[in-house]
């Protein structure tokens, strides 16, 4: 019979198995569980870069927005003709609409701001807007000469002469004649420089007046077409600036 021996190798293979699968169920446990969380330094270096990217991306979204607000659309022109003078007419100066196909023959007409000498602003009603200057180009008619319009205002003329803001003199026109109810304000000292009829003011003449923002009217020859403008009573003061003003918007469209 053999007898035992404590230290005999074969005794001692059961404890050692044991030990190696309990490390490789721990080790198994282990790789289960998830990654520990990065510092909160990293984190934080995270979210301020996302923040910095988002941040950026904002800015040139509004930079491109901005750039194409700033950027104006180039204004349609329509090419004209009043007699041997030709001219291109921005399409929103006339006040008409983009899609409006007609056309004046030999006419040009404007619809300018005052004081601005733009677009004209149309208010929500009549009356509400800013003053504009309603400007008709035509070509050269001998009635529209200044020494011409003054001699057939002169024979119906009233005697009376008063003074106006703007260093002009009024006169009145006899009753009965084809320019009663009206007024002629005419710059010193023979009217050839300005020279506008304009209807009396209703509380004035106890007779209602033509329902129109712009009834002051005055014609003038510049660079060989005949210049209409209809404007308002209240700006008449500020003529020569009315008068310079078209002026050189009209030089401005003619090529």
């Amino acid at each position: 019979m053999t007898a035992y021996h404590p230290q005999d190798p074969v005794h001692h293979g059961a404890p050692a198995a044991t030990s190696a699968a309990g490390l490789t169920e721990v080790l198994r446990a282990r790789l289960k569980r998830p990654p520990p969380p990065p510092p909160r330094a990293d984190a934080a270096l995270v979210k301020a870069g996302i923040g910095i990217m988002l941040a950026a991306a904002l800015a040139t979204g509004l930079a491109f927005h901005l750039s194409h607000q700033r950027e104006p659309s180039e204004p349609a022109l329509q090419p004209a003709r009043i007699g041997s003078v030709s001219l291109l007419v921005p399409q929103h100066l006339t006040g008409a609409e983009p899609d409006d196909t007609s056309r004046l023959v030999g006419m040009v007409r404007l619809r300018l701001d005052w004081p601005s000498l733009g677009p004209a602003q149309i208010g929500p009603g009549p009356g509400q807007g800013r003053p504009r200057l309603l400007v008709t180009l035509s070509p050269p008619d001998k009635v529209n000469e200044p020494q011409t319009q003054l001699s057939v205002y002169a024979r119906f003329l009233t005697p009376t002469v008063w003074s106006n803001p703007g260093g002009l003199v009024v006169r009145g026109f006899r009753k009965g004649s084809p320019y009663e109810g009206d007024e002629l304000y005419v710059s010193v000292p023979d009217g050839r420089g300005f020279a506008a009829r304009c209807p009396l003011d209703a509380a004035r003449s106890g007779a209602p007046g033509p329902d129109l923002d712009e009834p002051c009217r005055v014609t003038f020859r510049h660079r060989g077409m005949d210049v209409n403008i209809r404007f308002p009573r209240a700006i008449i003061a500020d003529w020569e600036l009315i008068l310079g003003g078209v002026r050189r918007t009209i030089d401005g469209l003619i090529r």
